[in-house]
């Protein structure tokens, strides 16, 4: 079997996590901070706040900014569920926004159409871990004079110029999954230079609650007197998990060295294909290579790249289908209404999107099986309209 993704494990991973245990402390302990600052060394912010995942993460960011009822976020139309969800869930209206062609994140120009003066907030996200086109959503966001929050997840490490990934929103959110270059299993992480942001989402992921001590040095194992800000979650990163994670990270740059490996073995074999379009890197950009998604020709409908999916999975090779189109999840339409074509660029990448095996520790011949299926499949699909 060659799966879809599978987590870089080292000892010095499992010491992390066994050391955490043994402390004794299982939350809210030395090893959230030290992630945390960590975190927001990495991403040149000076806040990181451990949360339970990176969906809520986005949650809380969006709170934070004091976002709800009656107030609408742009989001783009392709992606995963999470970030319309994230709107949702705060009580707020999700604007959905197709996509550019060539960068695959949110137009910028069908944005600024899109925008309303109930518009109180950009969700942003980069695609496969691609920051292309970030400095004009950033400028848009500028001219309407509302906040970016960047679901950072699948580029943890990017750099673009000057710039890296986790720096272009006012607030930063990260997941931390198992196919990402670093992972907690679960957990998430938001990053910020927003010194009260920064407090409301530390109280927003332990039930809203400012924890103050009776005395100065006091141990949070004698208790603390409750003070509540906000409205809040159990949203709290554990400590074995955050040990987890602190280890992966002093690994990153050696993981996004391999990844960069794996998706230039990817483009050698596959780069000859016609009917398989490539991801493509901005000029200037160090990817991470959260994942390799390569899209099918428009010879292809969704129903032949499903044939392959299934095909894959029958050869025990891992496959996927990412993104979907998110305004036309089932939910989504119920409560937005919209309809098919509605977002063609979005709905006609989302048909033909394929997700292929990518992670450390695949070989050079998985890489070929993979490649030899996915060629045999395109096949029986074209010989079979042919």
């Amino acid at each position: 079997m060659i799966p879809l993704h599978q987590p870089a494990l080292e000892p010095e991973d499992f010491d992390a996590v066994s050391r955490s245990l043994r402390s004794g402390r299982l939350t809210m302990g030395p090893s959230l901070v030290a992630f945390e600052q960590a975190m927001a060394q990495r991403t040149r912010r000076p806040h990181g706040v451990g949360v339970s995942s990176g969906s809520i993460a986005m949650e809380i960011a969006l709170k934070a900014l004091g976002i709800g009822t009656g107030d609408e976020v742009l989001v783009s139309a392709f992606g995963y569920s999470t970030n319309v969800n994230a709107v949702l869930h705060v009580g707020a209206r999700p604007i959905l926004v197709d996509i550019d062609p060539s960068t695959l994140n949110m137009d910028p120009h069908k944005a600024e159409r899109a925008a309303t003066p109930r518009t109180r907030a950009m969700l942003v996200a980069e695609t496969f871990g691609n920051p292309a086109g970030m400095p004009a959503l950033i400028a848009l966001c500028s001219r309407l004079e509302v906040p970016m929050v960047e679901n950072a997840t699948e580029g943890l490490g990017c750099e673009l110029g000057t710039d890296n990934v986790g720096r272009f929103g006012r607030l930063a959110c990260f997941g931390f999954f198992t196919n990402r270059p670093i992972t907690t299993g679960e957990g998430g992480m938001i990053v910020t230079h927003d010194d009260h942001l920064a407090r409301a989402c530390r109280a927003m992921r332990h039930q809203g609650r400012v924890d103050r001590f009776s005395f100065p040095d006091q141990p949070q194992e004698l208790g603390t007197k409750l003070q509540h800000a906000f409205d809040g979650y159990d949203a709290r990163l554990p400590e074995m998990n955050a040990a987890l994670g602190l280890s992966q990270l002093q690994r990153l740059d050696a993981s996004m060295q391999r990844r960069s490996e794996v998706a230039d073995a990817y483009v050698r074999r596959l780069a000859g294909e016609p009917d398989v379009i490539l991801p493509g890197v901005p000029a200037d950009c160090r990817m991470s290579w959260s994942s390799f998604v390569i899209r099918l020709s428009d010879r292809f409908t969704k129903d032949d790249r499903d044939f392959i999916i299934d095909g894959m999975h029958r050869l025990d090779i891992g496959a996927a289908d990412w993104w979907p189109c998110a305004a036309l999840l089932p939910h989504v339409r119920q409560i937005l209404g919209h309809q098919p074509g509605d977002f063609p660029v979005s709905e006609r990448l989302a048909q033909r999107t394929l997700a292929l095996p990518f992670f450390e520790r695949i070989t050079d011949t998985d890489i070929d099986a993979v490649c030899d299926a996915l060629r045999l499949l395109m096949g029986r699909v074209g010989g079979a309209r042919d």
